[in-house]
């Protein structure tokens, strides 16, 4: 098994390969991804709040703004995160061949899975800055908040860069990618507690939404608004599914670069 070992310059070598292509094209390929969440921000914001005015959340009343834009900046983390770690690392590792380069290269598959994995972090990690920062500006967010939020949107992006990964290695067209976004990714958009709480969900169908793991992640993003009670559960729960999506992901890439 070549590589099971890793150091920090095999893992920041890929990464840095990765962000050098990126530069190239940043404008075309940072623009719709980063302004996704930006655009629900602006149109729920604008569009739903004169309908809506506030909602009850932990047992208080917040205006319909305050309680979205952390939903927003989840929608950020997963949708980048996920997409780059599933397109882009699909076609690095099936069209591109880019896995199999750097295995001829000193490095190891665990340098070269790391690597991707933090790559698609990093994005989804900007894009939820992104989102936060107009949310700052516009004053939804504390500023404060926001630096100590940063642990959750690493985390998160972790998470769901993992999950992207694993798609990549599951997959085997493009064209399969529709399985998982819209069985998983889209359900997470809508369901999560993102754009409404999801007590107003169905019973059961709002209990299925909480194992959804990007809820644990909006409603960590909404401490400022006030903790759930089983807050460290879902803290918990983000941490052992990142490590689950990791591993699984290694094991679906693993065979198909050493067959």
């Amino acid at each position: 098994m070549k590589g099971i070992s890793a150091t920090a310059w095999g893992v920041y070598s890929v990464w840095h390969r990765h962000a050098k292509v990126y530069q190239k094209t940043w404008l075309f390929n940072s623009l719709p991804p980063l302004s996704e969440p930006l655009i629900y921000l602006v149109s729920f914001g604008y569009g739903l709040t004169p309908l809506v005015g506030e909602v009850s959340y932990e047992g208080q009343t917040v205006s319909y703004l305050k309680f979205i834009a952390p939903g927003m900046i989840a929608i950020g983390v997963l949708s980048q995160s996920f997409f780059e770690g599933a397109y882009g690392s699909f076609i690095r590792l099936s069209f591109q061949k880019t896995w199999q380069a750097f295995l001829t290269a000193p490095l190891s598959f665990t340098e070269v899975f790391l690597g991707d994995w933090l790559w698609a972090s990093t994005k989804g990690t900007l894009a939820g800055l992104i989102t936060g920062i107009v949310a700052v500006l516009w004053g939804l967010y504390s500023a404060w908040y926001l630096i100590l939020s940063i642990p959750l949107i690493v985390l998160g992006s972790l998470l769901f860069g993992a999950m992207g990964l694993l798609t990549a290695g599951t997959v085997r067209t493009i064209d399969q990618m529709n399985a998982p976004i819209f069985l998983i990714i889209l359900p997470m958009f809508t369901l999560c507690g993102t754009y409404f709480p999801r007590d107003t969900l169905p019973p059961l169908l709002g209990k299925v939404a909480t194992f959804l793991p990007l809820s644990s992640l909006a409603d960590l993003l909404r401490w400022p608004l006030g903790l759930p009670q089983f807050w460290p559960l879902e803290l918990l729960w983000l941490l052992v599914c990142t490590g689950v999506f990791a591993w699984l992901a290694g094991r679906k890439i693993y065979p198909q670069l050493f067959k």
